[in-house]
């Protein structure tokens, strides 16, 4: 059933803040804990039936689906995943939900998954809306080479007392300068629909820290995690084509807003005997509630 452009069917699961004054505790009061941390990871894995010669899929799945594993993430995002890399990913992760879609719709094309420990985490809603004007099956937005999507879950946390965080994942386009400009921007106003809720959008963006599209999420209110941790850091190239190096743009992002925070960021510079898990780094960032 779609109520607005932004439906609110789950897809594919396998399936304001009030202000305080501080006050001194009193001598034998405890400190209330601090909200537990979710681990975040966005991971772009190259689309497997690309033509990468010794960078193929099935001579670096192993390395990247260890990667994978070993950041440990209660929420990760997926781009560029066609539904067999979902799968092999899902299998690694065997109590993680999956909500998502092909770009195409149903399994074709490459997805924006989102994958979610399913013993922590209830999915309260979710759904797949296109980057462009008119969110139909198809649609490529303004000046883009490709149909571009987002995924979004409001998840409850059991392990936080039922509390709601949101979390989007999406891929820009890699050609439309225009077009990764308007993604951002709808991203910001789907954003701003629920604006009470803590959200964390996850992706590869095609688009460096100075950018506009995210100088566009900037004002719509999100920061990037790996800045709040790391903020003299000049070794963040992330999408580096399966030729390595550390200097260049970061282009895949963690990004939250003013409802969480930042315990940790990183990212991922695995590399094994000149074998990359995949032609972009992954980027990690342990959050938490406010």
């Amino acid at each position: 059933m779609t109520t607005s452009r932004y439906t609110t069917a789950l897809h594919r699961l396998a399936l304001v803040a009030l202000a305080f004054v501080p006050v001194p505790l009193a001598a034998g009061d405890d400190p209330e804990p601090a909200p537990p941390a979710i681990r975040t990871l966005t991971a772009n894995v190259r689309y497997g039936t690309a033509r990468d010669g010794a960078h193929a899929w099935p001579l670096r799945r192993e390395l990247a689906l260890s990667t994978l594993e070993e950041a440990r993430p209660d929420v990760l995002g997926l781009q560029e995943a066609l539904r067999f890399q979902v799968d092999e990913v899902r299998a690694r992760f065997p109590h993680h939900l999956v909500i998502g879609e092909g770009r195409d719709g149903g399994d074709r094309g490459e997805w924006t998954a989102l994958l979610m420990d399913g013993r922590r985490f209830t999915v309260r809603a979710a759904g797949t809306f296109r980057l462009a004007p008119e969110d139909k099956l198809g649609a490529v937005g303004w000046d883009a080479a490709l149909t571009r999507i987002a995924t979004w879950a409001e998840l409850a946390d059991r392990e936080d007392g039922g509390q709601v965080i949101r979390v989007i994942n999406t891929h820009f386009d890699h050609v439309g300068k225009q077009a990764r400009l308007e993604s951002a921007r709808l991203i910001g106003r789907f954003a701003a629909g629920r604006a009470e809720l803590p959200t964390v959008v996850l992706g590869d963006f095609n688009a460096g820290e100075q950018s506009a599209p995210l100088e566009a999420l900037a004002e719509a209110g999100f920061r990037d995690t790996f800045r709040d941790t790391n903020p003299d850091a000049t070794d963040v190239k992330t999408g580096h084509g399966f030729r390595g190096g550390r200097r260049g743009a970061m282009i895949d992002h963690v990004l939250v807003d003013r409802h969480l925070e930042t315990a940790e960021a990183w990212i991922d510079w695995t590399e094994a005997e000149g074998q990359y898990p995949s032609d972009h780094r992954f980027v990690g960032a342990v959050i938490r509630r406010r």
